[in-house]
Order: C-alpha cells, then sequence, then structure tokens
C-alpha cells in the first residue's frame, strides 16, 4: 500500500469516525447473536436426529414393547447395509424404567471378526450404550 493510500484510509477513519463505531458496534452485536443462537437454539430441534424424533414419538405412547419392536426393526434394516452382513434379527432389552439394556444380535457373516466389530460399533452409536452390552453372534 501506499502512503497516500494510508493517508486517505487515516483520513476517512477520522472523518467518518462515528461511522467506523457503528459498523464495529453491529459487528459485534451479529457475532453475539450468533453465539447465543447455538447456545440455545431457541425452541429448534433440528439439531436433532430423525432417529431421535422417530423415537420419542414411538415412546411418546408408553408402550416399550412397541418401542423396542420399532427400535429393532430399524437397527436390523440399517445392520443389513452393512458390508459382509446377510440377513439380521436384531433382540432389544430394556429397564423397568424404558433405558435401553442391551442388544443380541444374530448376522450372518459375524463369524469374520471385521464385521462382527463394524456390528458392534454401529449398534453401540446407534443405541447410545457401551460395547460391552452388545453381543454379536451368528
Amino acid at each position: 500500500m501506499k502512503k497516500t493510500d494510508n493517508k486517505n484510509l487515516s483520513a476517512f477513519i477520522v472523518k467518518n469516525d462515528k461511522a467506523v463505531k457503528i459498523i464495529i458496534a453491529v459487528g459485534f452485536a451479529l457475532i453475539l447473536l450468533i453465539l447465543f443462537s447455538e447456545l440455545f437454539n431457541f425452541g429448534s430441534d433440528s439439531s436433532r436426529t430423525a432417529q431421535e424424533r422417530r423415537s420419542d414419538s414411538a415412546w411418546s405412547g408408553g408402550d416399550a414393547d412397541a418401542y423396542a419392536r420399532q427400535l429393532e426393526g430399524q437397527l436390523a434394516e440399517l445392520l443389513s447395509e452393512i458390508r459382509g452382513v446377510g440377513r439380521v434379527k436384531v433382540m432389544i432389552t430394556l429397564g423397568s424404567d424404558g433405558e435401553i439394556r442391551g442388544a443380541a444380535i444374530v448376522a450372518e457373516g459375524g463369524e469374520d471378526v471385521q464385521v462382527k466389530q463394524r456390528v458392534v460399533e454401529t449398534v453401540s452409536k446407534v443405541l447410545g450404550i457401551g460395547t460391552s452390552k452388545v453381543s454379536v453372534v451368528y
């Protein structure tokens, strides 16, 4: 940048000091607005997955067996898409207050260690349970 450009910029800032302060204040306000909208979500459930919303709607009926059957069907469909997995049967066990306690998976291809690991990791993440609560047999 040339010295004349710097002088022109300095002169502009000095002459328009009030405008610069307004621009800075508006910028700061926008940054705060973005930060607060991320923190509070303002009632939006867009951050929730479709899976969570479907599970909540099934659970809201209060029928734990129907909730478990719905999860079993969705999980079996998902697991059958994993490379190396054939036919799948899923059983989910629930505690007395409706929390998921464990899952048993019967899967063709489960004898392969890598396939079994992919199934265990997927079930663990989808259901939010530890890998020790997932059993995969073939």
